[in-house]
């Protein structure tokens, strides 16, 4: 009996001394709580269980090749960014590269940039007007915007095109503005091409009603992000992240998995 009381309290006491032992390291990442087809599914605060997004089966792959824990969070994008300045969340995915974002978090990073060859993904932004406007978008013709055009909340894409002269208008999703766009509030919606193409799949009402304008404005690669303390407190670990990420992106199961929620 005292033997095996004696070897619990040495599994206990390495416990302390190197939790790694006894669990696997524990993290918080979070993302949006809007749709953002197909990195995560479904406009609400829960993961979902059956296909909830391409962002939360890299998560799934990252816990096994790392041994590590991960609970996710899903949250308004800009609390999303809060949250990892201040270090109550361990990550976010996913985000496109904004220098001013540098101060929530910590990008994947090569000689001091970031390092697009670590990203997850990369998506595609598309002007998307109603069935029969007169809008002829040629990829630089910008001034035929004359009206607002709507666009996610907080998204890199709000600030690309109000330098072009744009009157952004910003929502919490891009179904909200298709329904401002059917009510003639917007003249356009700048979304996601997965994102947007989606709804217009999804919803016959959008699809009758709404095209979406070529060319793409712009195509960006998306990163999944750490926080500063993260990084600090376990550089090793972050750069692990960064680097299974971009190998989770190219392996051939992963690869099927999203040929599966793109049919």
């Amino acid at each position: 009996m005292r033997q095996l009381f004696k070897a619990v309290m040495i599994l206990l006491l390495l416990g302390t001394i190197l939790p790694g032992i006894t669990q696997a390291q524990s993290l918080t990442f979070a993302c949006e709580d809007k749709q953002d087809f197909p990195t995560v599914i479904g406009n609400t605060d829960k993961v979902l269980d059956e296909k909830p997004g391409m962002g939360v089966e890299a998560i799934k792959l990252l816990e096994k090749k790392l041994d590590i824990e991960i609970t996710i969070k899903r949250l308004p994008w800009k609390r999303c960014l809060r949250e990892l300045e201040k270090g109550n969340i361990d990550g976010l995915f996913t985000a496109s590269y904004k220098d001013k974002r540098k101060k929530y978090g910590r990008y994947p990073e090569k000689n001091g940039k970031v390092d697009p060859s670590r990203r997850f993904t990369s998506a595609s932004y598309a002007f998307y007007k109603l069935t029969g406007s007169k809008l002829d978008f040629t990829g630089k013709n910008y001034k035929i915007f004359t009206g607002k055009v709507g666009g996610p909340l907080g998204y890199s894409i709000i600030d690309d095109l109000k330098k072009k002269g744009l009157q952004m208008e910003e929502s919490s999703s891009t179904e909200i503005d298709f329904k401002k766009l059917l009510s003639n509030r917007l003249q356009a919606v700048a979304a996601l091409e997965l994102t947007g193409d989606y709804y217009l799949t999804m919803n016959k009402n959008f699809s009758k009603k709404i095209v979406k304008m070529e060319p793409l404005i712009v195509e960006k690669p998306y990163y999944f992000i750490v926080s500063h303390q993260l990084y600090e407190t376990n550089h090793e670990l972050a750069e692990k992240i960064f680097d299974s990420i971009a190998e989770i992106r190219e392996n051939p199961d992963f690869k099927k998995k999203l040929a599966d929620y793109l049919k």
